[in-house]
């Protein structure tokens, strides 16, 4: 628990850099999922499908922690049966693609809209907004989040970013 928390820390300072690798936001998201599993005494199972070629591509930091902890609290928090998240990366021509998938209790569209425009009163669903917001800041306004949602079936969030490469993630540190 304390290797997790250690590494939980560490990636999220990564040394004042907004762009780390995907191997590194992945590593965060399984210490914050492995945490989060002993709180909730294993009420849910987690599983990764990550393409091995993605790993190298650079990502805004704290994109995936958001997402998992949104799916945790509103998704699986209320659920009688043991809740299932699933994290797939994988690349879709000169994007990576991330998809948050849960078994939760779902939202209605009219809330899956809400989310992606909270005002900063708002404290739910905020740190979805700050990714997309952040993704859009730093790739364009044709990458960030979308969210489909099927009440009693659960929410999948789809995260879009550009292949970006160690050598040009500098570049982008400046934009």
């Amino acid at each position: 628990m304390v290797n997790a928390l250690a590494k939980l820390f560490r990636i999220s300072i990564s040394k004042g850099h907004e762009l780390i690798p995907i191997e590194k936001e992945v590593e965060h998201a399984r210490s914050y999922l492995k945490i989060q599993n002993f709180r909730y005494k294993n009420q849910f199972s987690y599983e990764f499908q990550v393409e091995e070629d993605c790993l190298q591509y650079y990502c805004n930091k704290i994109t995936l922690q958001p997402i998992i902890e949104n799916a945790i609290y509103h998704g699986l928090d209320r659920m009688v049966d043991e809740g299932r998240i699933l994290i797939r990366i994988y690349s879709e021509g000169e994007d990576v693609v991330f998809r948050v998938e849960d078994n939760g209790v779902g939202m209605s569209e009219e809330q899956c809209r809400s989310i992606l425009h909270k005002e900063p009163g708002d404290n739910s669903g905020i740190g979805i907004k700050n990714v997309n917001d952040r993704i859009k800041i730093y790739f364009g306004k044709e990458y960030g989040l979308s969210i489909e949602s099927e009440l009693d079936e659960g929410t999948t969030v789809i995260i879009r970013m550009p292949k970006v490469e160690e050598n040009a993630a500098a570049g982008w540190e400046k934009v």
